[in-house]
């Protein structure tokens, strides 16, 4: 789960980690009740105060923690934003208020720092009424209690699976099509399979079952209808990893039971609440390093997360629940009835204010608004830039020739979306066509993890789209990565087998943090040489190698970084002091036609009969207000 929200692409299904804890949960739980019961010593008041003592502590310790550095640090609609969900977290109703916002892998959410809240709140809804329909149902049903909850199983699942095809945000974030995944965990406490299994039968399940999760965790994608059926896999994985080792050792529970993995089972209920809010402060404020590649910050984000969680597993999980310091039972309801209405209050008193908007001055206000900015026009969103999960073809219009005009073709991802309002504008003369698509590299070699829609979008303009129609240049440009250097070597030697110019666009200056939040940060530290500190400095090094594959390869380059930055300063607002870039990367429409003008003045765009070989080769030195 914490390498998926740190964006590590090796684990596009690592949110199936919250299914797995599902299941164990219900596992755990569900044994421990039926202990209690079967002993006598069931009890709803002592149910709840160990569910206090386990969740309530540390989860009221990270929603303080970030309330006081959203009031700090967020624009007035965020911590309004914020507010809300805190309410809703305090409460247990988070996932009926992310429900009420946005789906879960919408960019929005991304930046919310209690999104993760709402798988506790589905928890704590299902056990208001487990703990209770199990003591009737032991006394009542007695043997037919596995079966009646295979029964409620079967009905959530079906409830899933059609859900996550008609109503998926609903289906992702509340209690009832999540049950059956807390109930599979129930299932072995409950009597299911409750034959003792050998050695041999134990391997082979908990084998099977981690394939299962492996797979899951690989396989899976937020482009991909879940949970639905698509869950059943990782809770099966898990379902089997229990039952084979709840009659001895197996080879998966020894695998399990290696120190640093047991280790991070210990502090993972920590590690689950402040990794997500890490994440999210790093990415919007760079509280904890600035000006990293992407990977440095990914490790930072990772180990910050562990050290707070090892630190709250310590320091505030486990002297509420042992020890000493452990307090009764009466203080502990009074300290947790406490704190969460002082945290109803704060949420409360930051809401009905609006955020507290005094904080920031009226062209503040306006230099933030950028990070609101709606690009979809501009980037021709769902004709010429596909971004659905299920759209795989553009727009004939985005590729009609002008037989009156020459014809470059603009082919990549978001990075070439957003120059083509630009070029448009700069050059009357030329018909920019544009195939583009989010997260696809323009590239002949396709790698593992990418979507299947990238694969046929791009595969079609390469090998049925311009075989067939002749055009004059093809621009292409992307978010381009390390590991993709040898693959843009060989496409642009594919473009020159078959006689067709092209022109490779080099990485854009990546900030660490939005660019409009930067500059408000700047403006209200009254320090502008700040923002030289938040760019990513190793793409000055990709840019080269770029330019030199490029003139290896017989392309022209163009170096986007070396635009941005030709003098001791970068561009970075427009004559109002707005800025020309709306999030840590794309231009605006004006950062856009900013952008086509000094490609059009440094003359790095030929017409179809000159020679298109010139690229930048001066360097960056620092970052500054716009020239």
């Amino acid at each position: 789960m914490v390498a998926y929200h740190v964006h590590i692409h090796a684990v596009p299904g690592g949110f199936v980690g919250v299914d797995i804890f599902f299941v164990i949960s219900g596992f755990l739980i569900t044994q421990l009740l039926i202990q209690d019961i079967h002993g006598g010593r069931f009890s709803l008041i002592k149910f709840y105060e160990r569910r206090i003592r386990r969740i309530l502590p540390a989860l009221l310790a990270v929603l303080l923690v970030t309330f006081a550095i959203c009031a700090e640090y967020s624009l007035p609609s965020e911590l309004v934003d914020y507010s809300k969900s805190l309410i809703a977290a305090a409460t247990s109703v988070s996932n009926i208020y992310f429900w009420q916002t946005a789906g879960y892998f919408a960019t929005p959410l991304l930046t919310k720092p209690l999104l993760h809240t709402w798988s506790l709140a589905v928890e704590e809804q299902f056990y208001i009424f487990w703990p209770l329909l199990l003591w009737i149902g032991l006394r009542l049903l007695k043997h037919h209690l596995l079966s009646a909850t295979i029964v409620i199983l079967i009905l959530s699942l079906t409830a899933s699976a059609i859900g996550a095809f008609t109503s998926p945000s609903a289906t992702f974030y509340l209690m009832h099509t999540r049950a059956w995944e807390l109930l599979l965990g129930a299932l072995l406490p409950l009597g299911a399979f409750s034959t003792p299994l050998g050695p041999a039968l134990r391997n082979a399940l908990s084998i099977a079952g981690l394939a299962l999760i492996i797979t899951s965790v690989l396989g899976i994608n937020s482009d991909m209808p879940f949970p639905g059926l698509l869950a059943v896999p990782p809770c099966l994985g898990a379902f089997l990893i229990i039952l084979g080792g709840r009659d001895g050792e197996s080879m998966a529970g020894r695998v399990l039971a290696w120190k640093p993995i047991a280790f991070l089972g210990v502090i993972s209920y920590s590690l689950y609440l402040w990794h997500w809010p890490v994440t999210v402060y790093q990415q919007n404020f760079a509280l904890l390093t600035a000006g990293g590649s992407e990977k440095a910050q990914k490790l930072t984000i990772i180990l910050i997360s562990v050290i707070l969680a090892i630190l709250s597993w310590r320091f505030i999980e486990q002297p509420f629940r042992a020890g000493a310091l452990r307090p009764s039972r009466a203080t502990l309801f009074r300290c947790a009835a406490a704190g969460t209405g002082l945290l109803i209050s704060l949420g409360a008193m930051a809401w009905t204010t609006a955020g507290f908007p005094s904080r920031f001055t009226a062209h503040q206000l306006e230099v933030a608004s950028y990070l609101e900015y709606d690009d979809r026009a501009m980037f021709r969103v769902g004709k010429c830039f596909i971004f659905e999960a299920d759209t795989e073809s553009f727009d004939p219009a985005c590729l009609a020739l002008d037989r009156s005009r020459s014809n470059y073709l603009l082919l990549g991802d978001s990075h070439a979306a957003e120059l083509w309002a630009g070029l448009n504008s700069v050059y009357p003369a030329i018909n920019f066509l544009q195939a583009t698509a989010a997260d696809c590299f323009p590239v002949t070699h396709h790698h593992f993890g990418e979507a299947i829609r990238c694969d046929r979008a791009i595969d079609y303009v390469l090998y049925q789209f311009l075989p067939a129609h002749k055009v004059d240049r093809v621009l292409i440009a992307a978010r381009w990565k390390w590991d993709y250097l040898t693959d843009i070597a060989a496409t642009l030697d594919w473009f020159q087998s078959q006689h067709i110019p092209v022109t490779l666009i080099g990485p854009t200056v990546v900030y660490d943090v939005p660019l409009p939040r930067l500059l408000l940060t700047a403006d209200r530290s009254n320090d502008l040489s700040l923002i030289g500190r938040h760019w990513d400095h190793s793409l000055v090094e990709m840019d080269k190698q770029l330019a030199t594959i490029a003139s290896e390869h017989g392309a022209a380059y163009i170096s986007m970084i070396n635009l941005l930055c030709a003098e001791a300063t970068c561009l970075l607002t427009d004559p109002k002091g707005m800025p020309l870039v709306k999030d840590r990367e794309h231009f605006t429409l004006e950062g856009s036609e900013a952008v086509a003008r000094k490609i059009e003045a440094a003359g790095l765009l030929p017409p179809p009969a000159a020679d298109a070989t010139d690229s930048l080769q001066t360097l960056p030195h620092g970052i500054g207000s716009a020239p």
